[in-house]
């Protein structure tokens, strides 16, 4: 699978995709790391989407799928490379690039530079997903990735939005198999299965609204419970990055359990409220016994 240097140009192509680096790249630098950054694209969206428009790419063809996964690819490779770039490799160890009269970054401004590296490349991706939906590519539509969202309550970043608001294609299509836990977890258990498959298709709104607001907070306290803080939007959990590293893994530790916290509370309060719904289907579904007996017949004549 290649994405660069198809014509022999693949410094060009990687410097055009960056647009941050001051010279042109040397591409046999970057060669043997390049599928390295496309698996993690991947490990995002699938390895057929992946594959799809790199076959575009070989044929020649300019689209915008293409400009963004190659995007996509040189950031996340880049971060890969740049920690290293300063250090000269050889056989009896490493030693340090930088001139003598020379000042390099501090590690607080390093650290920064990579997480907006990393920052850069998951928007990259956040926009290749976002173009694959708009022209509803059949490469994307049809892609295991894809296809998860099936049998969901919500299943678009749009409707995830109505609840809770991540502006995230990459970060919904991350969401999938724990919303799915959610809501078989959580949510068929109080309204039964044949009520989660008619929510998914599209009826009983008035559930679906109560049960789909359930599943965005609760797999969002999840979420921030299991996964990487880089990988969530900016203001999830904020931290201050500007403590010194020991402070910050504290305070990040501190924010995220109180995020989880107040998530996972306004969760508990829509189960209770489809919990309410389920109860008053039931009642009123029940069949209300309208026998009027007949008259009693006792041994000395007749009685009502």
């Amino acid at each position: 699978m290649r994405l660069f240097n198809r014509d022999g140009a693949g410094g060009a192509e990687i410097t055009a995709a960056v647009g941050l680096i001051a010279n042109r790249v040397d591409f046999e630098t970057w060669e043997p790391v390049l599928p390295l950054g496309i698996r993690e694209v991947c490990a995002i969206i699938g390895r057929e989407p992946v594959a799809a428009i790199a076959a575009e790419y070989e044929s020649g063809v300019s689209s915008e799928p293409v400009r963004l996964l190659q995007q996509a690819v040189a950031l996340f490779t880049w971060l890969k490379i740049i920690p290293t770039l300063d250090a000269q490799h050889d056989s009896t160890g490493r030693a340090k690039r930088i001139g003598e009269h020379e000042k390099g970054l501090t590690a607080l401004e390093q650290y920064k530079d990579e997480a907006n590296i990393q920052r850069l490349a998951y928007e990259a991706t956040d926009a290749l997903i976002e173009e694959m939906e708009r022209a509803e590519a059949e490469y994307w539509v049809k892609s295991p990735k894809c296809r998860l969202r099936a049998g969901l309550v919500i299943s678009s970043k749009e409707e995830f939005d109505e609840f809770y608001v991540i502006g995230s294609h990459r970060l919904f299509i991350t969401l999938l198999p724990i919303i799915r836990e959610v809501q078989m977890g959580e949510v068929a258990p109080i309204v039964g299965r044949d009520m989660v498959t008619a929510m998914a298709e599209g009826n009983e709104p008035e559930f679906r609204e109560v049960a789909a607001r359930a599943v965005a907070l609760l797999a969002m306290k999840k979420a921030v419970e299991r996964l990487p803080v880089e990988v969530l939007p900016e203001g999830v959990v904020q931290v201050n990055q500007s403590v010194p590293m020991t402070q910050r893994v504290k305070a990040e530790k501190q924010a995220r359990a109180a995020v989880a916290a107040s998530l996972g509370a306004d969760g508990k309060r829509a189960l209770s409220q489809l919990e309410e719904l389920a109860k008053e289907r039931a009642k009123s579904s029940m069949t209300p016994d309208n026998h009027r007996g007949g008259p009693i017949i006792h041994s000395k004549g007749m009685t009502l």
